[in-house]
């Protein structure tokens, strides 16, 4: 399986009101997650990190998608819709923006995790907390067999692309220095949880959380956090199975 992940970063100027110090956050949250047995066990080698870079290293990038049997891109930071083109665009840096549907076709096996705001500037123009668990034993993970099982539910998925969006068109997306984006913060955590509640026994079965669960999970979570204001969305396939996000075995 030729797997490759790619984290887009964009927290915006250092000393602007507008700086979102969660991003970096996001960035290692992460990374943590998908070198971990729960987040599929990826290798050091098929993770990388691109932070604020221009549009012209993205789409060097982008060119090189099709190489790969599935591709996970991730971006935090800073965007917007755009109402002409129907889609959101990613700001990566000051003066550089790039629209995220230039992803869209570029690899066979595509999950695509944006969480930047979606609102609408219509004279804008584009440049192109945890309740109380009872406390359980987690299930014991074996690396190498969450890594396999990972890797064969991708192969169990048609081509096709899912795009799961921290917010609604017209949303901001909210931020925290301490724990990162709302969406970013809440897809990892409910994804954790879901994983230390499993009742899955690792000496012969596994179970996996896909990409649409861990965004259903994750949704309810960002809510609470923004006070309504912020809604999550999802792109996907109206037919499953869909790609894996976490895995117990």
């Amino acid at each position: 399986m030729n797997r490759k992940g790619i984290v887009i970063s964009n927290p915006g100027e250092l000393r602007a009101e507008n700086y979102c110090a969660g991003v970096k956050k996001d960035v290692a949250n992460y990374r943590s997650f998908l070198l971990s047995p729960n987040g599929g066990v990826w290798r050091e080698s098929e993770l990388e990190e691109m932070n604020r870079p221009s549009v012209a290293e993205v789409r060097r990038k982008i060119e090189s998608l099709r190489s790969y049997d599935y591709v996970l891109v991730i971006f935090s930071g800073h965007g917007y819709h755009c109402s002409i083109r129907d889609s959101s665009v990613l700001e990566l840096r000051a003066g550089e923006e790039i629209d995220s549907d230039e992803f869209r076709g570029q690899a066979n096996k595509l999950t695509l995790i944006l969480d930047c705001c979606r609102k609408v500037y219509p004279e804008k123009r584009t440049m192109v907390m945890d309740s109380a668990r009872v406390a359980k034993r987690s299930p014991i993970l074996n690396p190498a067999d969450c890594r396999k099982y990972y890797n064969r539910r991708i192969n169990e998925c048609t081509n096709g692309i899912i795009v799961m969006h921290s917010c609604d068109i017209d949303e901001l997306s909210g931020d925290d220095a301490s724990r990162g984006g709302y969406y970013s913060y809440s897809l990892l955590e409910e994804s954790k949880r879901w994983a230390r509640d499993s009742d899955t026994d690792t000496n012969g079965d596994y179970a996996i959380q896909s990409v649409a669960q861990a965004h259903n999970d994750a949704s309810p979570r960002v809510q609470s956090l923004s006070g309504g204001s912020q809604n999550p969305q999802i792109e996907k396939p109206r037919t499953s199975p869909y790609f894996p996000f976490c895995i117990v075995a």
